[in-house]
């Protein structure tokens, strides 16, 4: 039904959406509330998974309504920035995810077994995907808390002394590289972090490359 709606005549396309999502998302919200917050951009929220004869196919999934709209129609603060972000990024997330981290390593150590940890950004380091978010700031503010978060973990691994990547600068400032509706790599991303994956791999293995499949 949603797949139906989304590429429905231009003319239809936002009312049905809506309707939607006032029947099977938020009940309870008013449709004119709905229509605000989905239309701003252009549209774009809906309109960008529309089937594409090219390039990257997006896709508007169920569960993607209740995420924006979870964030955008409810008043509690957020960070309105990366430098806001240390303010609000809960403590213990850090602390907690390193100590497994720092148990695998110790485990791996005893077996002679090298551990490397990617650290994976949020797809706000593509500025593509940081232009598309624009209209919908709350819901973006989650990047800034994150990014904040992955500071802190490199800073704490690199403290102990853990190998680490850090994917950041591979993705820095390349368009294209993520998904907008889901934040998972396209495949120009995906190539990009192989190319880095490899390469620590290649350092791990003491500079002898790995095999290429037949």
């Amino acid at each position: 039904m949603l797949y139906a709606a989304i590429i429905s005549p231009p003319e239809e396309r936002q009312k049905r959406v809506v309707s939607y999502v006032k029947t099977y998302v938020y009940p309870d919200m008013p449709e004119k509330q709905i229509a605000e917050i989905l239309t701003r951009g252009d549209n774009r929220f809906f309109n960008i998974a529309l089937p594409q004869k090219e390039g990257e196919q997006e896709y508007l999934l169920d569960w993607m309504f209740g995420t924006l709209m979870s964030w955008e129609a409810r008043d509690f603060e957020v960070a309105t920035s990366r430098q806001d972000a240390a303010r609000k990024a809960a403590k213990g997330y850090v602390e907690a995810t390193f100590s497994w981290i720092e148990a695998t390593e110790r485990v791996l150590r005893k077996r002679g077994v090298p551990l490397s940890v990617f650290l994976v950004p949020m797809g706000s380091v593509d500025p593509d995907y940081a232009e598309f978010w624009k209209p919908w700031p709350r819901v973006y503010s989650w990047n800034y808390i994150c990014d904040e978060w992955q500071t802190q973990l490199a800073a704490v691994l690199r403290k102990a002394s853990i190998r680490h990547v850090d994917l950041r600068p591979t993705l820095e400032g390349i368009p294209g590289t993520y998904r907008k509706m889901d934040g998972h790599w396209t495949q120009k991303g995906e190539g990009l972090v192989a190319d880095r994956v490899k390469a620590e791999l290649d350092a791990l293995r003491g500079g002898r490359p790995i095999a290429k499949a037949p």
